[in-house]
């Protein structure tokens, strides 16, 4: 049963292109790539980043290498899919799928760019193997049941990824399927609890991802397959308790995963977002001095308010804090990727406000999700006046979306310190040209690291 759904999946797989899908779905398929090619850059050179890039750049010598957005070297193929999916990872700035219950792009994109500069593909190839493997990675992600415990991230996405890869390849549909079992054999199985407490093997996941799901084309070009049940056993047993086959092609064309997606307004755990929006909506509309704070209680879904269990050990586990979060928001009246850092947390004011944060669990919030993210925010001051402001849908998501200037604004202001503003723009405006013959090999230059970059 499964084999015949998955192989039903990727006849329809095989078939995708920005021209077979609406346009609405490839205009907004082009804000994901460039969204999570912005975060990429953005997280291209973290500390641990650099230090890989070394290990990972082609030696004096090697001659056949790609680009891996932010960085100046060029690495083998592999060696950047892998960079690619860690440094995306990094900031806690990449898009997701309330429905997939993760990040399907973060786990692709890396692997597709790479496609894209071997083969020197179209925007638009590249484009259409986006789509399809993100549309493959959460029909598994739905299908399955995953264990409690493991982060979704390296797990269902090792096989979306290769879909995608082999889709922007122009592979037929039997190779699909065979290469959807060989990927399957590789799923991770990583623990959540890494991303909650600051530990940055988390952000690895999405690196692994990728290099396996280009590594099972290579594969399968060599002759290597794999039992037309491994699939079925991997999402059935191994990290998922149960596998519901039918949900890989029930519906197929009638509406598209990647257009229900998600964009990330702050650099923080998706959970923390409804909250960060109601104080923001709060101090938008009050000058609120956060000396004078008595008291601030949220109201949230289980998940939010688990992310308060635990003072944050470092500025990785803060993303994942909301009181944290929202202290630091009460004195810097914005969360940003400056915001966050381990200095933030020795600071005395924001150790007062966060004790003065209570998180609440409401039954009824938990009920409406995942179409639903919702936050209500009580704010307290010391003369007694409250402000209160309740949230339904973040900014970013599929009924608050943001806006295409907005992301490009993220991708700007994510790519431009790294690439220097001049051809962060010129790239921009180039990959905003739906139906040009643009070729990836010759798009991508524009995103290496610039001598003098500027902002």
């Amino acid at each position: 049963m499964t084999q015949k759904a998955l192989l039903s999946l990727c006849e329809f797989l095989s078939e995708v292109n920005p021209a077979s899908v609406p346009s609405s779905v490839e205009e907004h398929a082009r804000l994901v790539l460039l969204d999570t090619i912005g975060v990429i850059i953005g997280g291209s050179h973290t500390r641990e980043v650099n230090r890989l890039a070394g290990e990972f750049s082609l030696t004096e010598g090697e001659k056949k290498g790609v680009i891996c957005p932010g960085r100046e070297e060029l690495f083998p193929p592999l060696n950047a899919a892998l960079l690619g999916g860690i440094s995306g990872s990094s900031l806690e700035y990449e898009e997701g799928n309330s429905r997939a219950m993760g990040h399907p792009a973060i786990q692709i994109v890396p692997a597709v760019i790479v496609a894209g500069q071997s083969e020197d593909l179209t925007v638009e190839r590249v484009l259409g193997g986006l789509i399809a493997g993100y549309e493959a990675a959460s029909r598994v992600s739905r299908a399955s049941s995953m264990r409690k415990g493991l982060h979704p991230t390296g797990t269902w996405g090792v096989v979306g990824c290769a879909l995608g890869a082999g889709c922007a390849y122009g592979r037929y549909p039997e190779a699909l399927a065979e290469i959807a079992n060989i990927a399957a054999s590789f799923a991770l199985s990583p623990y959540i609890k890494n991303s909650f407490a600051g530990k940055n093997v988390a952000s690895t996941f999405a690196g692994l991802t990728n290099y396996l799901g280009l590594l099972a084309n290579l594969f399968f070009d060599s002759g290597i397959r794999a039992d037309p049940g491994s699939l079925n056993m991997a999402f059935s047993q191994v990290v998922s308790d149960k596998f519901d086959p039918e949900l890989l092609c029930d519906d197929l064309g009638k509406a598209y995963a990647i257009a229900e997606n998600y964009f990330k307004p702050y650099p923080t755990c998706r959970f923390t977002h409804p909250s960060l929006d109601a104080l923001e909506t709060i101090l938008e509309k009050e000058e609120i001095d956060p000396d004078e704070v008595d008291r601030v209680k949220i109201w949230s879904f289980k998940a939010a308010v688990h992310t308060s269990s635990k003072p944050p050990a470092n500025a990785e586990a803060m993303r994942f804090s909301t009181p944290y979060l929202v202290a630091a928001m009460l004195l810097h009246g914005e969360i940003e990727l400056g915001t966050l850092t381990d200095g933030l947390l020795q600071e005395p004011r924001l150790k007062r406000l966060v004790d003065k944060v209570e998180m609440l669990y409401s039954p009824e919030y938990e009920t409406s999700r995942p179409e639903q993210n919702p936050a209500r925010v009580t704010l307290r001051l010391k003369n007694g006046r409250e402000f209160t402001h309740e949230v339904l849908y973040c900014r970013g998501d599929p009924l608050n979306p943001l806006s295409g200037e907005a992301v490009a604004a993220k991708f700007l202001s994510l790519a431009s310190p790294v690439t220097g503003r001049e051809r962060a723009e010129r790239f921009l405006k180039k990959f905003n040209n739906p139906g040009s013959d643009e070729h990836m090999r010759s798009l991508i230059p524009l995103l290496r690291r610039a001598g003098n970059p500027t902002g």
